[in-house]
C-alpha cells in the first residue's frame, strides 16, 4: 500500500474516532430511558433499527411495543428545556462567550499594536513578562481571581464570571506576530495620507488582519463557552450558571436520566459546531498570519 494510501487512511480512522463520541450523544439523546438501560452500545434508538420494525410487523415482542416508545425523538429536548431550564443556561454562555470575546478582542488588539508598531521603554520586557503569564497553569489563578473579584464586590454575578477573561496574552501574542507581518509601507502610506496611529489601525491594520481575527475570536468564544472551573467557583445562585455548570444539575448523587442528559450535550455542542463550519475557512489564513516574525 502506498504511503498516500496510508495516510489517507489514518485519516479516514482518526475521523471516527474523533466523530463516534458525537455521534454516540446524538444517538442516545433520541432513546428512551428503557432503551438507553437495555442497549448503551448501539448508535441508533432500538425502536428505529431495521430487525426491531420487521419483528414490529410480524406482531413479534419489538422496542416498539415498550411503553412509551412511541415518544417523539424530540422529547427528550423538549424535557430537557421544560424541566431542566437548559434554555436558561444557553442563554447565559451566549453571553457570557459573546461579553468575553467581544471585550478581550478589543483589549487585545490594542496590546497587540503598541507592542507591534509603538516605540516606548521597557516594550521587550513587558512583552517577555506577558509571555511568561502563558506559562502559569489556569488553576494556579483561581484563588488571586477570586480575592480581587470578591475585593469588587463581583462574587455570585455575571460580571465575576466574565470579568477575568477580558485580556489573554495568547490573544495578545497571535495578533502582535499577525501585525508584524503587515508590511511597514502601507502605514507610511497612510501615515502620509494624514492618518494618525488609530487611522491606522482601524483602516489598514484590521481589514488586513480579518483571518486572524475571526480565528482568535473563534478560539476565544470556544473558550469562553467551555469553561467550567471558574463559574462553579465564583457563582452559586443557579439562575447564573452557564451550560457547562449547568449540565451537571441533570444528574443526582444516585441517578441520572442520561437521554435527557445527551439532549442537553447536543444542545450545547450544536451553537460551537456551526460556529466552526461557519469560520473554518479563515482558521489556516489567520494562523498563516500569525508566523513567527519579530
Amino acid at each position: 500500500m502506498s504511503g498516500r494510501r496510508l495516510a489517507l487512511l489514518a485519516m479516514v480512522l482518526g475521523a471516527v474516532v474523533m466523530a463516534y463520541p458525537y455521534a454516540y450523544m446524538a444517538g442516545s439523546s433520541m432513546k428512551t430511558r428503557k432503551e438507553f438501560a437495555e442497549d448503551r452500545r448501539s448508535l441508533v434508538p432500538a425502536r428505529y433499527q431495521p430487525g426491531e420494525r420487521l419483528a414490529h410487523a410480524r406482531g413479534e415482542p419489538s422496542a416498539l411495543d415498550w411503553p412509551g416508545a412511541d415518544w417523539s425523538v424530540w422529547r427528550n429536548y423538549v424535557d430537557a428545556i421544560r424541566y431542566g431550564g437548559i434554555d436558561r443556561f444557553l442563554g447565559n454562555s451566549f453571553l457570557y462567550a459573546l461579553l468575553i470575546t467581544a471585550v478581550q478582542l478589543s483589549f487585545n488588539v490594542l496590546a497587540a499594536y503598541a507592542f507591534a508598531r509603538m516605540r516606548f521603554p521597557g516594550r521587550s520586557l513587558l512583552f517577555g513578562m506577558l509571555l511568561a503569564t502563558m506559562m502559569v497553569p489556569p488553576a494556579v489563578l483561581l484563588i488571586p481571581n477570586f480575592l480581587v473579584v470578591a475585593e469588587l464586590g463581583l462574587v455570585d454575578t455575571m460580571w465575576g464570571v466574565v470579568a477575568p477573561s477580558f485580556a489573554g496574552a495568547f490573544g495578545i501574542f497571535l495578533l502582535r506576530q499577525a501585525f508584524l507581518n503587515i508590511p511597514a509601507d502601507l502605514e507610511d502610506a497612510a501615515r502620509i495620507d494624514g492618518c494618525g496611529s488609530w487611522g491606522i489601525l482601524v483602516n489598514v491594520v484590521l481589514p488586513l488582519s480579518r483571518p486572524v481575527l475571526v480565528t482568535l475570536g473563534l478560539f476565544t468564544f470556544m473558550g469562553a463557552w467551555n469553561m467550567f472551573e471558574w463559574p462553579l467557583v465564583v457563582l452559586s445562585n443557579e439562575d447564573y450558571y452557564p451550560l457547562t455548570v449547568g449540565l451537571s444539575l441533570f444528574r443526582s448523587e444516585t441517578s441520572a436520566d442520561w437521554p435527557r442528559v445527551f439532549a442537553a450535550s447536543v444542545m450545547g455542542a450544536a451553537p460551537l459546531i456551526v460556529l466552526f463550519l461557519v469560520a473554518q475557512r479563515y482558521l489556516v489564513g489567520g494562523i498563516s498570519l500569525s508566523g513567527m516574525k519579530t
